[in-house]
Formats: structure tokens, sequence, C-alpha cells
């Protein structure tokens, strides 16, 4: 159950399967995606492109915007981060220069607008967290 009527959290099921989740805000002019995971043992079956679609056909007219941990040759965990990425720029993300700072550190955030509205994005965490996030985007 969300705080706020701008925060969802979906559970995704085929037929009685449950497949994921996904957690997001909405704003005037931007759904932020704060948490997308689909079951290991149905990942590569086009669930989570599914489900982006469904949240673009939703809202056709605001940006879809996410962050993700930068693509680092040196992170342990480079070859999740390279698909990662993969997957999103597949789901019509692309990277943006800005990044979202938090107590957790750096993340890169990507949108399907032209460019990302960084004022939207903002309103968007904010809502999600009460004021209790404390972040900045650069």
């Amino acid at each position: 159950m969300a705080l706020h009527q701008c925060v969802h959290f979906q559970a995704f099921y085929d037929n009685n399967e449950f497949c994921g989740l996904i957690y997001y805000v909405v704003s005037a002019q931007t759904v932020y995606v704060v948490y997308l995971a689909i079951s290991p043992d149905l990942r590569n079956r086009g669930y989570g492109t599914r489900v982006l679609q469904q949240l673009r056909a939703r809202f056709p007219e605001r940006q879809l915007t996410l962050d993700i941990e930068p693509v680092i040759k040196t992170a342990k965990n480079y070859c999740q981060r390279v698909r990662r990425l993969h997957f999103y720029e597949q789901n019509g993300f692309h990277q943006t220069a800005s990044k979202l700072i938090d107590s957790d550190g750096q993340f890169q955030l990507l949108t399907t607008a032209r460019q990302l509205n960084i004022d939207s994005t903002t309103v968007a965490l904010k809502q999600m967290s009460s004021g209790y996030y404390h972040f900045k985007i650069e």
C-alpha cells in the first residue's frame, strides 16, 4: 500500500505464476521507475519488456526515468551492469549526462524522453519520499 496516490507498487502474474514487480512514482511529466524486478527463473522471456510497454502505454505523455548503477569496468558486477543498460536501451531508454547522487552513491539516469526533465524528475523523487529521501541530481 502506498502512502500517496502517486506512488504505485504492482505485482505481475502470468496466469497464477508470479513474474515480478514494479515500484514507480508518477508526477505531472515523469514516471520514475524506482524498482523493476522479474523472477530470476523467468528472465529473458520478455516479461520486463511487457511491463515497461504497459507502463508507457498507460502514461504516453510522460517521460519514463530511472537510475542504474554506472557501467564501470572495474565493478565486481560489471557484466550485470552492462546487461541491465542494454535491456533498458532496447526498451527505449537512453543515457543522460545527469547523475542521481544519494547516500548509496552515484547512479546513471536514463530516460525515454529526448532530454531529461530534471525538475519533473526531482518532483517525482520528492513525492516518493515525502521529503525524507536526500538526493541531488547533477
